[in-house]
C-alpha cells in the first residue's frame, strides 16, 4: 500500500498555520450532536480551538466563472477530535494528511456537508479576501430528484408532524424540507383541500418508501404523502403569436400540471436525465 499509494501532498499555499479540514462526511448522534469526519488539508486543529465552516464552489460554478464560496456566519468550539481505526480514539489534535473525526457542537448535518471546509475563525480573513486557495467541491450542495407534499391525518397535527420529520432530517441529510401553505395548487403543496403541510425532496423512490416506514416506526406516526413529482424546466422560445414580457425568466423550474404554459407559448421541455455506466 504505501508503494502503490503516494503520501498527501501539500496545498500549494501550505504555510503550516492555516487550517483546512475537508469534511468527507458527518452523520448525527443523540449525545454529541454532529460527528464530522475530516481530512486534513492544512494546518493542525486541535481541540479548543474556534472554526466556521465554508462551502467551496463547485467546479461547474468555477467553469462558469463564478465563485460562488459560502461562508458560515457562526463559529463553534472544537469539543473533542480524534481518529477513527475504526473506533474512536480521541488524540486532542490532527495534523496535515491525517483523517480523523471532528465534534464542535453543531446539531444538523446539513451544517457540515460533504465537500465543506473546516477552518479557524482566525484565518476566515485569509480565505474570505481568496489569499488562501479552496479546493473546489463536488456539487453545489442538496440536490433532490423527487418532490412530495407530506400532511397530518388531522388538521391539527402538523406541529407533530414537523417536529416528527426534523427528527427524521437529524440523521438523513438528504432530505430537503420546506413548509407550505396548502392554498395552492402549484409548487409542491397539496392544495387547498390537505392545508398546510411540508415539501419535502428525496433522493429517489426508494428514500421516500424509507422515510416512510421510519416515520411510522421511529415517531408512531401516519402522514398523508402525496405521489412524487419530478421538476421539469421549461424554456420559453421566441414566438410570433405570444409575445412573452422580457422582465419574466426565459426557463422556469415546474413540478405541477397546473403550472403548465398556457395555449399559444413556444417552449422546450427538459426532464433531469442521469448518466449510469453499469459494471
Amino acid at each position: 500500500i504505501c508503494e502503490r499509494v503516494p503520501p498527501p501532498r501539500s496545498l500549494p499555499d501550505d504555510d503550516g498555520v492555516v487550517v483546512r479540514a475537508k469534511v468527507i462526511d458527518s452523520w448525527f448522534e443523540t449525545k454529541r450532536g454532529v460527528i464530522a469526519l475530516v481530512r486534513m488539508l492544512s494546518g493542525t486543529l486541535a481541540e479548543g480551538d474556534r472554526i466556521s465552516i465554508v462551502e467551496p464552489a463547485s467546479y461547474d460554478q468555477i467553469k462558469e466563472g463564478s465563485i460562488g464560496h459560502k461562508f458560515g456566519k457562526d463559529n463553534f468550539s472544537v469539543q473533542e477530535i480524534g481518529m477513527v481505526i475504526p473506533h474512536r480514539i480521541r488524540t486532542g489534535k490532527l495534523i496535515r494528511g491525517q483523517m480523523g473525526y471532528v465534534i464542535a457542537g453543531l446539531r444538523d448535518p446539513r451544517e457540515a456537508r460533504p465537500g465543506a471546509i473546516l477552518s479557524l475563525q482566525k484565518s476566515m480573513s485569509l480565505l474570505v479576501s481568496n489569499e488562501m486557495a479552496l479546493p473546489p467541491s463536488v456539487s453545489t450542495g442538496q440536490q433532490s430528484v423527487l418532490y412530495a407534499s407530506v400532511h397530518p391525518i388531522e388538521g391539527e397535527g402538523f406541529d407533530e408532524l414537523f417536529a416528527a420529520v426534523s427528527r427524521l432530517a437529524l440523521s438523513d441529510a438528504g432530505l430537503e424540507i420546506q413548509q407550505t401553505g396548502g392554498s395552492g395548487s402549484g409548487g409542491g403543496g397539496g392544495g387547498p383541500f390537505l392545508g398546510p403541510g411540508l415539501r419535502v425532496g428525496f433522493q429517489g423512490l426508494l428514500h421516500v418508501e424509507v422515510f416512510r416506514q421510519r416515520l411510522q416506526d421511529e415517531s408512531d406516526l401516519e402522514a398523508i404523502v402525496t405521489p412524487p413529482k419530478v421538476p421539469y424546466a421549461i424554456r420559453y422560445l421566441p414566438s410570433k403569436n405570444y409575445h412573452r414580457s422580457p422582465e419574466l425568466p426565459r426557463e422556469v423550474v415546474i413540478e405541477d400540471l397546473a403550472d403548465w404554459p398556457a395555449q399559444g407559448h413556444r417552449f422546450e421541455v427538459m426532464e433531469p436525465m442521469v448518466r449510469v455506466r453499469i459494471l
